[in-house]
Parts: C-alpha cells; structure tokens; sequence
C-alpha cells in the first residue's frame, strides 16, 4: 500500500512539474509577444508604391541633347533625406558622375526633388503616426525636362527613426524593379547593359 502511494504522489508531483513548465512557457510566449509588439509599435517603417505618371523625353530628341556623363541632386524639398537615398540610387544603377548642388551649372543633368504630405493619422492603437506621401522627381537639361515621375509611399512614425541604411536599400530594391517602366535607362546607360555590351564585342 504505502509503494502504491508513492507512486501516486511522483504521479502527482511530476503532474504539477509539468503544468508549472506549460504555464512558464506560457508566460514566456507573452512575455516575448509582448516585448515584439512593444517594438513593432516603436519602429518607424517606410513602404513604396508602384510609380506613377512618368515620362520620358522622345529618344529623337534625347539624341539632340549629347552625351549625358553627370548629374547634380538639389536638395529635395519636404525630405530632405530622400535627396541623400537618390543620390546612393544614382550611384548604384547609372554610369553618370553624381555632382553636388554646387557644381549644377557644370553638369548635364539636375535633379530636383519635391515632397508632398497629407495630415498624418494615428496607427497602431494610436502608439504610431502614419503619413502618406508623394515624390515629385525632375530631371532637367538646362533648364530642358528630360524624365519625371512620381513615387507614392507612406511613413508609419514611432519613437524609433527610420533606419536610413535599410530605407536606402529598400528605395534602391524598389528602383531596380521598376527600372524599365519609369525609363530609368534615360539617365544613363547602366552598368549591367555596358557590361553586356563588354561581353558582345
């Protein structure tokens, strides 16, 4: 009888182990839910939208213009750091030498940037503000418009700035895949198609 007992005791005890396990591990998943969504509601977050109402000068007339080797980025206006993420996007995707505002007279390209915002709205259970947004982008040959589009995207705002180096990287991501449709060729011939050519010839 008494064996029998201890048995049903261990039984007992290893039972309550077990759920005293289940309920920390419980605890741990909220703990770590929790510390995610504390974070989530923290961190400022970009996303990009296709482009829109782009345009490309006839190559007729883009011929007329002459070799076209650099360009010079304005500061844009309404973000400022969006010039700064162009800037590494030209550098990236195009052969043409990236000047700074004061060397525009002496280039053959300017870009200009315009940033335009609505009111923000709280997201987030109010712990966020979300800002959508709209690029206005211009380039310009003496004062000539050779290329311009706009690109939409939306800014949700925690205490946490934007991380500039993946926001950077996220623009040239975004870029890239919509290379083709804005006539982003027309600011100079890339590094991948003079590379093609290289293997051609």
């Amino acid at each position: 009888m008494p064996f029998r007992m201890t048995r049903v005791h261990h039984a007992f005890v290893l039972g309550l182990l077990l759920l005293a396990a289940l309920a920390l591990q419980g605890c741990l998943a909220m703990v770590w839910l929790g510390a995610v969504g504390v974070d989530m509601s923290r961190t400022s977050e970009i996303e990009f939208q296709p482009f829109e109402n782009t345009w490309v000068v006839e190559p007729q007339e883009r011929q007329q213009l002459g070799v076209v080797k650099s360009i010079a980025v304005m500061p844009f206006v309404g973000d400022p750091a969006m010039a700064e993420r162009w800037t590494v996007v030209l550098r990236e995707m195009t052969d043409l030498r990236i000047e700074s505002p004061a060397d525009a007279a002496q280039v053959d390209y300017v870009l200009n940037g315009n940033v335009a915002s609505q009111e923000p709205t709280k997201t987030f259970v109010g712990m966020k503000e979300s800002s959508s947004r709209r690029l206005y982008l211009l380039v310009t040959d003496s004062g000539t418009l050779i290329w311009k589009t706009e690109l939409p995207y939306t800014i949700e705002q925690g205490a946490k700035n934007l991380d500039e180096e993946a926001v950077t990287k996220a623009l040239l991501t975004h870029v890239r895949a919509h290379a083709e449709a804005i006539g982003f060729a027309e600011l100079g011939m890339g590094r991948q198609r003079l590379a093609s050519r290289a293997l051609r010839n």
